[in-house]
């Protein structure tokens, strides 16, 4: 069963308290709930914060999973790139700026998926 999507996100933000106010907006946008795991800042760019997020799945097949997640994705960004399926079912896609992303929010700037059966 395929029950977490792992979200990693950076962002313009100047602390922690901005951070929040980030995920509480890419909540807003997603239909389903998320949670921040980790706030770091990033280390290559100084300007920038590593958000690792988590949000609930609760999906049974490989497919079901992956248009749900796509579903969510869309409203935080267009387009996304997305990796071949793994054999366990795993998938992930990334959003960037720098590829020719429009993110929904400002101040995202990089955002990865990742989904996976395995606990």
């Amino acid at each position: 069963m395929f029950e977490t999507i792992r979200w990693r996100c950076y962002a313009r933000v100047n602390d922690r308290r901005a951070a929040d106010r980030v995920v509480g907006r890419l909540a807003a946008r997603l239909d389903r709930p998320l949670r921040l795991d980790t706030y770091e800042r990033y280390w290559k760019y100084p300007e920038l914060a590593e958000l690792r997020l988590v949000s609930p799945l609760e999906s049974d097949s490989p497919d079901a999973a992956l248009l749900a997640v796509l579903q969510s994705a869309w409203r935080i960004a267009t387009p996304w790139a997305l990796g071949a399926p793994g054999s366990d079912g795993e998938f992930d896609g990334i959003a960037s700026v720098n590829n020719g992303s429009h993110f929904t929010l400002p101040g995202v700037e990089w955002m990865e998926f990742q989904v996976t059966d395995r606990q």
